[in-house]
């Protein structure tokens, strides 16, 4: 009985699906795909449309660093652009924030090394090394904010991640928060874009509270 019901004739009928099925499928991926393309493309040009004002305190946020405290290519554009902004008074604060690292080094600690090496004030340096997702570098610096009184910020991150920090930001209460990109691209950016996308619909859904927890 069983190997009459796994006949090629029964396979096929189990595997058949309706033409009206069929246009139904083809109609939801064709909405999936304008709406994946919309959404990136808000995030590109949200991402390079850079603020031009001032701020309390630039939020840069980390990448990975390593065993001797260097910093990716990644991250330095982030810092350097973080430090072209200081130099021209936009932000008297810099929080730099990131997660504990993967080769012994602290993302944050590594951030605010490069920093100082820069010319960067070390008063003028907040580090968070509990940064470990774009969530916990925002619940972070809305501590920060408390200690420090900041009502402006200036984000400071790669293209296609201004978007989902502004957002998650605002989200939990932090309204005056603006976006500079880095300025420079990777081959990986492309990846990031896609990311992106379930990134921040991940965040729209499941990070609602305006009085965060861990």
């Amino acid at each position: 009985m069983f190997t009459a019901f796994l006949s090629p004739v029964n396979m096929l009928k189990i595997m058949y699906i309706s033409p009206r099925i069929q246009r139904r499928f083809k109609i939801i991926l064709i909405v999936i795909a304008a709406w994946f393309l919309a959404h990136s493309l808000y995030v590109t040009w949200d991402g390079l449309t850079n603020f031009q004002g001032n701020a309390d305190v630039m939020i840069v946020l980390g990448n990975e660093v390593y065993s001797d405290s260097s910093v990716s290519p990644v991250l330095s554009a982030r810092l350097d652009q973080t430090i072209k902004l200081y130099a021209a008074g936009r932000a008297r604060k810099i929080f730099a924030s990131g997660g504990p690292g993967n080769h012994g080094v602290a993302e944050g600690d590594a951030m605010k090394r490069y920093l100082e090496l820069h010319g960067v004030n070390s008063k003028d340096i907040i580090t968070d090394n509990n940064g470990i997702n774009t969530y916990c570098t925002a619940v972070d610096f809305l501590k920060s904010r408390d200690a420090f009184h900041y009502s402006s910020a200036i984000i400071v991150t790669s293209f296609y991640h201004i978007t989902r920090t502004k957002f998650i930001l605002r989200r939990l209460g932090f309204e005056n928060v603006f976006g500079v990109s880095s300025h420079k691209f990777f081959f990986h950016d492309c990846f990031g874009i896609v990311r992106e996308f379930f990134a921040f619909y991940k965040y729209f859904l499941v990070y609602t509270s305006k009085n965060p927890s861990r």
